[in-house]
C-alpha cells in the first residue's frame, strides 16, 4: 500500500549520504602508531602517514594498504565529531563495486587516539596473515611514546562495559507502574531524550536505551543493514515498550555507535495525543507545536518541539488512528531537534504557525 504523503515525507526527510576524503587521502588528524594498549613494543602496530597505511605484524609487514576514507560514516551526512572511518579495499565484489570488508575505525566512539577494527567476513575475502592479526586484535590505541608526526599521545581510554549475552533481551529498570499508557509513554520518551550534558551536535550510545524505563530491547550489538532505513540508518535495535498491560512496538535507528531516531507503532487501543502531551506536561516536559495542518480539523500527524528539565529537545511527531485507513497510531522522536523543510505539497496542507 503506499504511504500517505505525510508519512512518506517524514520517513524520506533526513535522508543522509556519507562524506568521503579524496581516493586515498590520509587526514593529518590521525597520523600516529598504533598498539594493542598503546604499547609500540607489542605487534600488532599500524602506522598513519601522509605516506598511507602501514601494518607491522608477526606475520610481516604491509602497506601501503588501498584505502578509503570516510568522514561522516558514523553519524551520516551532518555528522560532525571526530571519528574517521578507513575501509580497506580488496578488489571489487561481486556486483563490481569495492570490497572493503575490514574498517579501522579511528577515534572510535569519540575517543581520541583509539582505534576498533571491524571485519566483516560474508565474502569470506582473504585478507592476508598480517591484516588478520590486527582483525584478531580488535583494539588499538595512539602510542604513548613514539607516536608518528601530528600525532599527540593520549591517555588510555578507560575499559569497555562487556555487552549482555547475546539473544538475550535487555529489560527495562524496575519504575512504578504506570497510572495509564500515556503515563508510561510519557515517561518513555522524556528518557529518550539526548541528555544536557551531551554535546549541541552528538548522540547517545546504544546502550543510553536501556534507561527508558517500560521499554525491553533485543540485545547487543545493534542490527547492521544492507540497505539503509527512510532516513538513512544503517543500523537498528528493535524494543517493545508494555505500558498498563499493553504493548507498543518501537524501533531504534542510527549509526554503528550512536542513536539518531526512534519510531513506534501502537497496533492496540490509541493512546490519544491529548492524553499523551498532557502526560508529558505533568512530568514537567515542555510540549510546544511546531507543525500543524491547516486545516485544524483534520486528523493529520503533527510536529511538536519537546524539551525537559536536563535534556536537550527534540523532534516529536504524532500521527494519530485514521479508522481503517490507518487503524495504528505511529509516533517519532527525531533526536536532533530539527524541523524538516517541507515540500510545495506539503505547504499546501501544513503550517508551521501552529499557535
Amino acid at each position: 500500500m503506499r504511504l500517505p504523503l505525510f508519512l512518506s515525507a517524514l520517513i524520506c526527510a533526513i535522508a543522509a549520504v556519507p562524506a568521503w576524503a579524496d581516493e586515498g587521502e590520509i587526514p593529518p588528524e590521525i597520523y600516529g602508531n598504533y598498539a594493542p594498549a598503546g604499547d609500540c613494543a607489542k605487534q600488532p602496530r599500524v602506522t598513519v602517514s601522509k605516506g598511507g597505511v602501514f601494518l607491522d605484524t608477526a606475520a610481516g609487514k604491509s602497506g601501503p594498504l588501498p584505502v578509503s576514507v570516510c568522514y561522516s560514516c558514523a553519524g551520516g551526512a551532518r555528522y560532525e565529531g571526530i571519528q574517521r572511518w578507513v575501509y580497506v579495499k580488496y578488489g571489487k565484489d561481486k556486483w563490481g563495486g569495492d570490497n572493503m570488508p575490514v574498517i579501522l575505525m579511528f577515534n572510535a566512539e569519540e575517543k581520541k587516539g583509539s582505534v576498533l577494527v571491524e571485519h566483516d567476513n560474508t565474502l569470506k575475502t582473504p585478507i592476508g596473515a598480517a591484516m588478520g592479526q590486527v582483525v584478531q586484535a580488535r583494539s588499538l590505541r595512539i602510542c604513548r611514546a613514539g607516536a608518528g608526526a601530528g600525532a599527540a599521545p593520549v591517555a588510555p581510554a578507560p575499559a569497555a562495559k562487556m555487552p549482555p549475552a547475546a539473544g538475550k533481551p535487555v529489560t527495562p529498570p524496575l519504575t512504578a507502574a504506570p497510572a495509564s499508557p500515556a503515563q508510561g509513554l510519557a515517561g518513555a520518551l522524556g528518557a529518550l531524550l539526548r541528555p544536557a550534558t551531551l554535546p549541541a551536535n552528538s548522540f547517545y550510545d546504544w546502550r543510553q536505551l536501556e534507561t527508558a524505563p517500560f521499554v525491553t530491547w533485543a540485545a547487543l550489538p545493534p542490527q547492521m543493514l544492507d540497505k539503509p532505513m527512510s532516513n538513512g540508518e544503517f543500523f537498528r535495535r528493535a524494543g517493545i515498550a508494555t505500558v498498563k498491560g499493553q504493548q507498543i512496538k518501537v524501533l531504534a535507528g542510527g549509526a554503528r555507535t550512536m542513536v539518531m531516531n526512534l519510531y513506534f507503532r501502537n497496533d492496540g487501543p490509541a493512546v490519544g495525543e491529548a492524553a499523551l502531551l498532557s502526560a508529558l506536561r505533568e512530568k514537567g516536559h515542555a510540549v510546544v507545536p511546531v507543525r500543524c495542518a491547516k486545516l485544524r480539523t483534520m486528523p493529520a500527524p503533527k510536529w511538536y518541539r519537546l524539551s525537559g528539565p536536563g535534556r536537550q529537545p527534540a523532534l516529536l511527531w504524532f500521527a494519530p488512528a485514521r479508522g481503517q485507513q490507518q487503524p495504528w497510531e505511529g509516533m517519532s522522536l527525531q533526536l536532533d531537534g530539527k524541523l524538516p523543510p517541507m515540500t510545495p505539497q506539503e505547504a499546501a496542507v501544513y503550517t508551521d504557525r501552529c499557535q
